[in-house]
């Protein structure tokens, strides 16, 4: 009985101590990125040549990034300069997925940050249901992201939808017999979503590493990487992640 309580004694200041430390090193990040930020968190000239440096140092050519949103703790900023960054690196497709299901609700807010933000930065970006942006700079081509945003609502319950369209019949699908097979139901499965890559990469903030529902047979084989402990974000965690991505090793069951 002594035993006992002398380990949970231990245990509550084993925990006491892990917060007083986590604690002190959200603090030592905020500080030090606040010295990272620049003014009005505007992409710099000196953000875009850095970013633009980096790319050749980076062999996994990256087609579709997946960001895990909690918009109690990132702003339509944070957001924003995710999207800028990776137009100006490359990444033909960038997901949102929310986890509070408020980012869908002001979708429209996000959009005019990207837009605002987005002067003088080659690029074009589209969104799935909003007009497309400029694309166009000097006459010259410049690269193109498509942006997504994804919730709980996307997955099971996107899934029950598909099966019960497919019983009433209201959705086309292939089949060759009375059973679906997987594969012929991920066909049809494909109506009720976007025609986009599954996702390489995951990003996250903050201690805990989750899949908010994202759907298994999407992220089989995507890298989960967290930008950062106290849910900052700024673009050096971000090339962090990029690099870290890099060095993956991904033997897919070899």
């Amino acid at each position: 009985m002594l035993s006992r309580l002398l380990r949970q004694c231990l245990f509550i200041l084993i925990h006491f101590f892990v917060n007083i430390l986590v604690a002190g090193q959200n603090l030592y990040y905020r500080l030090c990125d606040k010295k990272c930020i620049s003014p009005d968190n505007q992409v710099t000239k000196r953000d875009v040549l850095m970013l633009l440096n980096s790319v050749p140092n980076m062999k996994k050519k990256l087609k579709h990034l997946v960001v895990l949103v909690d918009t109690n703790v990132h702003s339509m900023s944070d957001l924003a300069l995710l999207v800028i960054w990776s137009l100006i690196v490359g990444i033909p497709f960038v997901s949102f997925h929310d986890i509070t299901g408020q980012l869908k609700k002001n979708e429209e807010d996000l959009f005019m940050e990207i837009e605002r933000r987005k002067k003088g930065v080659p690029g074009c970006i589209k969104w799935s249901n909003k007009p497309d942006l400029n694309g166009y700079t000097n006459g010259t081509q410049a690269h193109t992201v498509y942006i997504n945003i994804f919730s709980e609502s996307d997955g099971r319950l996107k899934i029950a939808q598909c099966i019960k369209l497919i019983a009433k019949e209201h959705l086309q699908s292939n089949r060759c017999s009375e059973e679906y097979t997987a594969q012929e139901f991920s066909e049809t499965l494909m109506h009720l979503y976007p025609s986009i890559p599954d996702p390489e990469l995951v990003l996250y903030t903050g201690p805990l590493c989750s899949t908010f529902g994202l759907l298994p047979w999407h992220i089989r084989l995507s890298e989960f990487i967290q930008l950062s402990v106290n849910h900052n974000i700024n673009i050096n965690s971000y090339l962090g992640a990029l690099y870290k991505y890099n060095k993956c090793d991904q033997r897919f069951g070899k």
